[in-house]
């Protein structure tokens, strides 16, 4: 099934040479990929998926949103357009049985030693999600008695993901509620300061960044005193 209502904009050609790929910034790999994520976004097997879903929710310890990233990145390594250049995966393993760190990496050989690194979490307009999807407590311990925070926006601030780059990508899968009421609720979280302030705070928001989607938005934060971007998917798979 199509979904009409889903921008899609294709870049212009990647070169035929090699020098000529090397020279590329990286604002027009982001477009390819952008290209390539909303592609699958339009044209997946809503039912296909949906049922994956389904069935993962039955099981004990259910994970929707590992399978619905293995999901993606198969469907990537599928498309003949997308594997002619790029490479998906989990990070460090192509195996799918081996969970990695990222959810979703993506990668071109030419692209500088870059990497675009996706974390993916559920969301269903509930406080708990959007929480894991930013930043929360979890009452652990550290080594030093001292509580634990996570959540998928916060280890890009905490020295755990993105290192080297000043990117990195969020996609959240919403399984309940609407798209647009848990965007806000997402921003409205990232305002909150977290506890490695000031690295992560949040500097500003552009609103339907990638080609104009009311489901995308891109997160300014401070990092290294500098700017770090976060590229942000919410995608409906209910």
């Amino acid at each position: 099934m199509e979904r009409e209502y889903i921008k899609i904009k294709k870049p212009s050609p990647l070169p035929s040479y090699t020098h000529h790929l090397k020279e590329l910034n990286d604002g027009e790999w982001k477009n390819w990929i952008f290209y390539h994520l909303l592609k699958f976004y339009r044209f997946h097997d809503s039912k296909d998926l949906l049922c994956k879903i389904e069935n993962e929710r039955k099981k004990a310890n259910p994970r929707p949103e590992r399978e619905i990233a293995k999901y993606i990145r198969l469907w990537l390594r599928n498309d003949i357009e997308f594997d002619s250049h790029f490479q998906a995966s989990g990070e460090k393993t192509n195996d799918e049985i081996v969970e990695g760190n990222y959810d979703i990496t993506i990668t071109n050989t030419y692209w500088r030693n870059k990497d675009f690194h996706f974390e993916c979490k559920n969301l269903d307009g509930s406080k708990d999600l959007t929480n894991k999807y930013v930043y929360y407590n979890t009452y652990k311990k550290d080594a030093e008695s001292k509580n634990k925070f996570d959540g998928g926006v916060i280890r890009y601030f905490n020295g755990k993901y993105a290192q080297k780059m000043n990117f990195g990508g969020m996609i959240g899968f919403v399984l309940k509620c609407d798209v647009i009421t848990i965007k806000k609720e997402i921003i409205d979280r990232l305002n909150v300061k977290f506890h490695t302030s000031p690295e992560g705070d949040l500097l500003k928001v552009l609103d339907n960044s990638i080609e104009e989607n009311d489901f995308t938005f891109d997160s300014y934060h401070r990092r290294f005193d500098s700017e770090f971007m976060l590229h942000h998917l919410l995608l409906n798979f209910q």
